[in-house]
């Protein structure tokens, strides 16, 4: 059964989200790490796994980043090793992400974990998404403040960015002990130092800017091959100077625009390029087919979602999963609702209304194939404990 954040949502989605910091102190009751810092910096070691050690040495900032051979040169004190996407690689850290879905499943970007030595820190920063942090084993001393307009930043190495005065106005000025949670929205100061070895785990929100929408949309429409409108000025006037440009020229140029991203496959891209998965989704070594799918119904096999992959039902009645559209049911059966509501694993014998619905069944075979599910076979009681 999942963990529940201690908070009421109606009132955090009002009173908080994207609005101002909020301290949930024992936010995860019972708080157990999902990874020892021994596996941490063991990940932080792999070829693919992207992650980097911020030191401060007196005045001076250093980053460096993986994979790591060995963590000696750095010594007991004064820097932080932090890997992104860690969920995708620990299923235990994955279900850090269970009390949180009472957010939209497309904004979760993934579980960042950090490990602290005593006097850790980053520096005073803001970030351009909203987190939630959670305490782990150990404390860290946080300060952190209201949204901040225009706040000077700097590099004090090419790859750290800061805040120019990291003594800012503080609403939240604590020590986080292990289960406390800190929700910090977009564009608050905040500034976190390890007061001993400790763990964070920092659940991410995506918010794309304009120009990263505007990409990511531009890829998906190409990618579909369709025949799109032309840009047409049929009315030109003799009497505009060549090197001229319009404002008619421009606004149509507007609107040209405007009328892809309205239309039925402008609000598919959308749609699509919300589904996408951050990185490339582990991929099935073979197809499985619906017969073979069929065969497992009543099996012990474990039906699983991928970390890291995002199974939406759009706005309009579509199923859209790893930038694709993958079903557009004439109905929202429980078959497809048993699909979109998977967070943790479960046996495939439980999947009654799934098997019991034909278009759900072969939704179910795509979505295998795509590497957005995978089916685990469950090891037998003696076998496991071999």
């Amino acid at each position: 059964m999942a963990v529940l954040l201690k908070v009421d949502h109606a009132e955090f989605l009002r009173d908080y989200w994207q609005q101002r910091p909020l301290l949930i102190r024992g936010g995860l009751a019972q708080f157990e790490d999902p990874i020892a810092p021994e596996l941490l910096a063991g990940l932080a070691m792999e070829e693919g796994v992207d992650a980097r050690i911020i030191q401060r040495q007196d005045t001076d900032w250093h980053v460096e980043h993986g994979p790591f051979e060995d963590y000696e040169e750095f010594g007991e004190a004064d820097w932080t090793l932090l890997v992104q996407a860690v969920n995708e690689w620990f299923p235990d850290v994955q279900n850090l992400l269970l009390p949180f879905r009472f957010l939209p499943d497309w904004r979760v970007d993934d579980v960042m974990v950090s490990f602290a030595t005593e006097n850790g820190s980053v520096g005073a920063h803001l970030d351009q998404y909203d987190v939630f942090i959670i305490q782990g084993t150990g404390q860290r001393h946080w300060r952190v403040g209201e949204r901040l307009e225009g706040a000077e930043e700097f590099c004090p190495h090419p790859d750290l960015k800061q805040l120019r005065n990291s003594d800012f106005a503080t609403c939240i000025d604590t020590v986080l002990q292990p289960g406390d949670v800190l929700y910090i929205p977009a564009g608050c100061p905040h500034h976190g130092v390890a007061l001993e070895p400790s763990l964070n785990y920092s659940i991410g929100f995506r918010a794309p800017n304009s120009a990263e929408w505007l990409a990511q949309l531009a890829d998906q429409l190409l990618a579909s091959e369709q025949n799109f409108p032309r840009y047409r000025d049929p009315q030109l006037s003799a009497e505009t100077a060549p090197y001229l440009i319009s404002t008619n020229e421009v606004a149509q140029v507007k609107q040209l625009l405007l009328q892809q991203l309205e239309s039925e496959s402008g609000l598919q891209a959308i749609q699509q390029v919300m589904s996408q998965a951050k990185r490339p989704l582990p991929q099935p070594e073979r197809e499985i087919t619906l017969v073979e799918l069929a065969s497992y119904a009543t099996t012990e096999m474990l039906l699983c979602r991928t970390p890291g992959a995002r199974l939406l039902l759009g706005c309009d009645g579509k199923l859209y999963a790893n930038g694709e559209c993958v079903a557009a049911p004439a109905q929202m059966s429980d078959g497809f609702q048993e699909l979109l509501q998977l967070d943790q694993e479960v046996p495939l014998a439980d999947c009654k209304a799934v098997f019991a619905d034909t278009a759900a069944l072969s939704c179910l075979a795509e979505l295998l194939n795509l590497g957005v599910l995978h089916l685990v076979q469950e090891l037998a009681e003696d076998e496991a404990t071999d």
